[in-house]
């Protein structure tokens, strides 16, 4: 008996020291393994200050607010601002762009009107000056955890003990659990009446993050003491407090785990965690209980309780003064506004980014490896063009009374010049992760597509004044339908000149000139401008008989916007290793497309398009803006394409299970743009640089001068072949010199 009862021991020692020692070799890797696993960082474009800036102190001071700058009489701590008359004082943080490190600095912001006059460094004048970037995203795990990794030195002396004095008195001295902190809290548990303490350690906490699920058994619990106890031999307090500091959770965000104080001073803050004063420390300490029981934004006379009984215990363990514990009790929780409103995040601009850097980096390396991804976003942009979005659908679905919320829309803005993508809303919730129209909505173009088949058109020795027929016409193709084209008012308007048709978007006129250009032509110059085939090869693409995402149409566009030049949209700008070491750039993809005088000629004509024609009810057609509605047939999809000197923007507006909107492209995208729009105007386009300007009557394309009726003024680059106007001819000195200009 006494042998087997030997042999049964020694077995149980055996199995339990295998049982050790896999806990040991499981835990030292996956704590090594996860300790350094940082998501990436993706930050917006930082906002540039310099004198001349079209910028209101108002809107700095928006901006301030955004990056979670806090307004205060002695600027005593970096992210502190105080407005002044005529202009802000501010105290930069300080921050490691991608090619310097600014370090933290006070200087002075004076405006005159809506533009910046002056920045002030102490006396000295400063020619520019950057904000810091805001953090927009991050590569978390597909299970969605996502955290803002801090190192010891990053972490505040208030909350490291702090969390000692509530959550683990003994953590210094206990070897991974204490018995006498676990019988501590059940009797001041048991006095309260409510769980004010746990008897968990700071140990165990992160054991259960790390290693374990939530079941309560007695098999998990002593799994649970083993693991601590192994943690703690294998590591130092520091390094499992600053792991404890990074991992524990303390919220949810849809699909979005927030994990760490450094993300939780983000989210519910819109602070850098060293910036929290003591009674927002308290309060993301107070989370740790219970996530959603102490939801702050859901329960925040609960959290403010359970914080103030937090500060009580500062004050009583000597972490702050009395003076700072009357201070911290006096004021609100101070957390941001909304779930959403804290610690930006855009999940459509995100798609953009992700489906960039697939080309490059692997999942598992943006998901570990604490890389710095640097973006084209602006964010004042993006907040406009969703507040766009969001406000004009609610005011055309009030107007029409049509069911809240069935209209859905997209945008992309754009910079005409570098093709960096400065705004994506993916849908009326800018906020909420789900289908992103504006990468992978792709719906048919309608009238948007007409600009191409001008283009072909000057290209192949039409001008603007060239005759097309707008009259009716049945097409059969060799292998398709029967195809009879109609106007949208249905009726017909005769020969008139290529600018009219194209301004009063004449689908009988346009299907006349594509016939002429010739279909292949056409859809070579597409292919040429986009990168790829149209999918639609009949004579209905003339029309717009061709599904594209708003992405896809901004690159089209974006060759008429820039000029003539094929700038493909980018969503990322550099990205940096851990250590600030630049991995990869991504410098513009620039292709010349068009002539320079063509892509001139074409946006004179597309800025007649707002001023005389579809885009007329828009306020701001008349200052200098370019642009063509379209609408696909049967109203189901309303878009607008336009731009001005610096910034393109496509709107798509529309329902998500294809029922007609009844909304043509001036009614539904135009007003979204309008909306965009006002907020700062628009940069006029500048004039052609083109001399052969030339005056053409707009109803029949003959040549005239200013003082005919109604005539418009366009890029020609054949002035001999026009016949003049029968009492409109060249008798003023405008005539005088066109003749000079042109050897008439």
């Amino acid at each position: 008996m006494l042998k087997v009862t030997l042999w049964i021991t020694l077995i149980a020692v055996l199995v339990c020291t295998g049982y050790l020692y896999y806990l040991d070799r499981s835990i030292s890797k996956t704590f090594e393994g996860r300790r350094w696993s940082v998501p990436a960082q993706v930050y917006a474009q930082p906002m540039e200050l310099y004198a001349g800036k079209r910028l209101t102190n108002s809107q700095l001071q928006g901006e301030l607010v955004r990056l979670g700058y806090r307004k205060t009489k002695d600027l005593s701590a970096p992210g502190s601002y105080l407005p002044i008359p005529g202009g802000v004082k501010l105290h930069l943080r300080s921050f490691a762009y991608m090619d310097a490190v600014r370090p933290s600095m006070r200087i002075t912001v004076m405006f005159v009107g809506n533009r910046l006059q002056r920045i002030l460094y102490g006396d000295r004048k400063l020619d520019l000056v950057r904000l810091e970037p805001a953090v927009i995203g991050s590569f978390f795990p597909s299970h969605g955890e996502d955290r803002l990794i801090l190192t010891p030195d990053q972490v505040p002396d208030l909350l490291a003990e702090g969390l000692k004095a509530v959550e683990d008195r003994e953590f210094d001295a206990h070897q991974g659990f204490s018995l006498t902190g676990i019988a501590r809290a059940a009797l001041v548990n048991l006095r309260s009446g409510e769980a004010q303490q746990g008897g968990s350690t700071l140990t165990q906490q992160l054991v259960k993050s790390y290693f374990l699920t939530n079941e309560r058994t007695i098999e998990r619990k002593l799994r649970e003491l083993a693991m601590s106890i192994i943690l703690e031999l294998r590591f130092t307090k520091e390094d499992i407090l600053t792991a404890y500091i990074n991992e524990i959770f303390l919220g949810q965000n849809g699909a979005r785990a927030i994990h760490g104080f450094g993300l939780g001073a983000q989210y519910y803050f819109n602070k850098p965690l060293n910036e929290l004063p003591p009674n927002q420390i308290a309060a993301l300490i107070s989370i740790i209980r219970g996530p959603s029981y102490y939801n702050p934004f859901r329960h925040p006379e609960r959290t403010l309780r359970r914080r103030n009984r937090i500060l009580d215990t500062f004050l009583a363990d000597g972490l702050i003064s009395n003076a700072r514990h009357q201070d911290a009790i006096g004021q609100p929780l101070g957390v941001v506004s909304s779930p959403n409103s804290g610690g930006a995040y855009y999940p459509a601009f995100m798609d953009l980014v992700r489906a960039e850097l697939s080309e490059r980096y692997s999942a598992s390396d943006l998901r570990t490896q604490g890389l710095r991804i640097f973006t084209t976003l602006k964010p004042r942009e993006q907040t406009n063009a969703q507040q766009a979005v969001s406000t004009t659908l609610q005011a055309i679905e009030k107007e029409r009374n049509y069911e809240p919320g069935s209209l859905q829309a997209s945008a992309v803005v754009t910079d005409t010049q570098t093709g960096e993508v400065l705004a994506l809303v993916g849908g009326r919730q800018g906020r909420v992760d789900g289908f992103n129209r504006a990468i992978n909505a792709r719906r048919p173009v309608g009238s948007v597509i007409k600009p191409l088949i001008v283009l072909s058109a000057l290209e192949n020795d039409y001008e603007w004044s060239s005759l097309v027929n707008d009259q009716a016409i049945t097409i059969t193709p060799p292998n398709g339908e029967t195809w009879s084209p109609r106007n949208y008012d249905g009726k017909t308007r005769g020969e008139l000149p290529i600018i009219k048709a194209l301004a009063l978007s004449l689908n009988l006129a346009t299907v006349d000139l594509g016939n002429r250009v010739g279909l292949n032509t056409i859809q070579g110059r597409f292919a040429d401008l986009v990168g790829y085939a149209p999918k639609n090869r009949y004579p209905s693409f003339f029309l717009g008989a061709e599904a594209m995402s708003p992405l896809q149409l901004a690159e089209l566009y974006g060759n008429f916007a820039s000029g003539g030049f094929r700038t493909t949209p980018k969503s990322v700008i550099a990205v940096l290793d851990e250590q600030g070491i630049p991995l990869s750039h991504h410098p513009f993809d620039v292709t010349q497309t068009i002539d320079v005088d063509t892509a001139a000629s074409l946006n004179s004509g597309l800025e007649v398009v707002m001023r005389r024609g579809t885009g007329r009810s828009s306020p701001f057609a008349q200052q200098g803006v370019a642009g063509k509605t379209g609408t696909s047939n049967d109203n189901r999809d309303s878009w607008f394409a336009g731009f001005d000197n610096s910034r393109l923007s496509i709107v798509w507006v529309g329902r998500d299970d294809n029922k007609p909107t009844e909304l043509t492209g001036s009614s539904g995208a135009l007003r979204i743009w309008n909306t965009m729009t006002r907020t700062e105007g628009p940069d006029p386009i500048p004039p052609p640089i083109n001399e052969n300007l030339i005056a053409i009557e707009y109803d029949t394309g003959l040549q005239a001068t200013a003082n005919c009726a109604d005539v418009v003024v366009l890029p020609i680059r054949r002035p001999d072949t026009l016949q003049t106007k029968p009492g409109c001819g060249i008798k003023t000195s405008f005539g005088k010199r066109l003749r000079a200009i042109f050897g008439q």
